[in-house]
């Protein structure tokens, strides 16, 4: 063959060869490493429901953009996963809100909202379709922190050492809560701590606190919290519905390629769904094992949830008046039940 036959074959075989190799292989060279801390402690449904969000941006990213997850207290404490992730500690987090309503107060709206919506689906209609995810992306900002998706579920259980049927019962104990929570109970007359999820079930062991919420029914149970507190109080009216997000560092996230942002955006929305779907089967699991394992399920008279309804009410319109920007989510979302008709 003559010189030009031999590249025009070389050429051929590059070309062929490129085409064999992997996409993975071929991107590793360029990986983007992240690291994410979560709220959950290992073992855990929403924990493992992390895991499958790693792996998924792992797939769809053909392994360009790899995720390594840690439990709480693993980098740093669970209320300081904002500021670590605004000083580029590491690059997101799974964070609950409820923990920087000091901070940031509007977030005390859009983490869970005391007496509020009664059904995920429509806490998570309020944030895509009646711009919540907007004024939240531009409340981060300002943070130097990109709000990247809710993840919704159903309500938490209060988990106690003592039977609550009453109001009055819950006066002068002490309850771990977090975010809008903690107020709506203070008012309710309970001496409240905001200590981190990863803490409850010790806390109650202990006897440091005597009810606490801290997850959704089937987390709660693989955490064990039926060794530490017979009792079950439902309805979860201090957090009827639930909305953790997933949010990463502003530099971080813009130095992602634009489809490797998207997919990001894609796999949280994924995860959102699947911890809904299986916090709602296992929710139901959970409550049946707990049953079997001698705690009592205690459903509060409407009587008595009308009654912290008034409190919780009052709690919104306090928190509400701390910034404009809380102002206009409570506003936002008002009007939202009221076309829903859960509210005048």
């Amino acid at each position: 063959m003559n010189m030009q036959k031999i590249s025009t074959v070389l050429v051929a075989l590059v070309m062929f060869a490129t085409l064999a190799i992997p996409a993975n292989v071929m991107a590793s060279d360029s990986v983007i490493n992240w690291r994410m801390q979560v709220l959950w402690d290992q073992g855990t449904t929403p924990y493992k429901m992390g895991e499958k969000f790693v792996e998924r941006v792992k797939e769809l990213s053909n392994g360009r953009l790899v995720i390594k997850m840690f439990g709480p207290g693993s980098l740093v404490p669970t209320n300081q996963m904002l500021d670590s992730i605004q000083a580029g500690m590491f690059q997101m987090m799974w964070q609950y809100e409820g923990y920087y309503i000091g901070k940031m107060p509007q977030v005390a709206f859009t983490s869970a909202l005391p007496l509020g919506f009664t059904d995920s689906w429509q806490f998570d209609t309020w944030f895509w379709n009646l711009g919540g995810v907007d004024l939240l992306r531009k409340a981060y900002a300002k943070q130097g922190v990109y709000y990247i998706a809710p993840t919704i579920y159903n309500q938490e259980p209060i988990h106690s050492k003592f039977p609550i049927r009453s109001i009055e019962d819950m006066k002068g104990k002490k309850g771990r809560f977090v975010g809008l929570a903690g107020p709506v109970m203070a008012k309710l007359g309970a001496s409240v701590t905001p200590l981190p999820t990863a803490e409850v079930y010790s806390a109650l062991e202990k006897g440091v606190i005597d009810f606490a919420d801290r997850g959704g029914l089937a987390a709660n149970y693989d955490a064990g919290l039926h060794e530490v507190a017979k009792y079950i109080i439902l309805p979860g009216f201090h957090q009827p519905t639930t909305a953790t997000c997933f949010a990463a560092n502003m530099g971080a996230c813009k130095n992602l390629p634009a489809d490797l942002q998207a997919i990001v955006e894609v796999a949280a929305r994924e995860a959102s769904s699947d911890l809904f779907q299986e916090n709602l089967v296992k929710g139901y699991e959970a409550l049946e094992k707990f049953k079997a394992k001698g705690v009592e399920v205690i459903y509060l008279p409407e009587g008595e949830i009308k009654k912290i309804r008034v409190k919780a009410m009052e709690v919104w319109e306090e928190y509400a008046d701390k910034s404009p920007e809380a102002r206009e989510v409570l506003e936002s979302q008002k009007n939202w039940m009221k076309l829903l008709g859960l509210i005048d």
